[in-house]
């Protein structure tokens, strides 16, 4: 039996295994010509996981049916609204200092990423559907 290995999931992987690398380099203060020079790979690696990310979510996307994606494009649209009005009443209360551009741009990102993040993970067409992600005797 041959098992196929999503790209996305192994990127994913290394990704989280080098910022642990990272953390722990920068944590113990190991030489810093070799934390220069990860630091370095780190962050090309990082822009291009970010990219690969985002094109496959496009591409993905793109397959979904009209009901999913208006599920979730609903769902993207009601966490935008949630943590711009989080990121208001902080910054009424002055827990945190940041412009409106800041504000819209990570309310903006997490919301995307909590409702387009599976899309780039789903191979099949049929798994696409939110319905076939959520039923019980699909879940194993």
């Amino acid at each position: 039996m041959k098992k196929n290995i999503h790209l996305g999931k192994l990127l994913t992987i290394i990704f989280f295994i080098q910022t642990v690398i990272l953390f722990f380099s920068i944590y113990t203060g190991i030489d810093k010509w070799i934390n220069i020079k990860f630091i370095g790979i780190y962050i090309i690696c990082t822009v291009l996981y970010i990219m690969y990310m985002a094109i496959m979510t496009i591409v993905n996307t793109r397959k979904l049916s009209k009901r999913d994606l208006k599920k979730r494009v609903f769902r993207f649209a009601k966490f935008f609204i949630l943590f711009s009005f989080i990121n208001c009443i902080s910054n009424y209360f002055k827990i945190s200092n940041s412009g409106l551009l800041s504000a819209i741009s990570s309310a903006f990102g997490i919301a995307f990423g909590i409702s387009f993040w599976d899309v780039v993970f789903l191979k099949k067409k049929e798994k696409y559907s939110l319905d076939y992600v959520y039923k019980k005797d699909n879940i194993k």
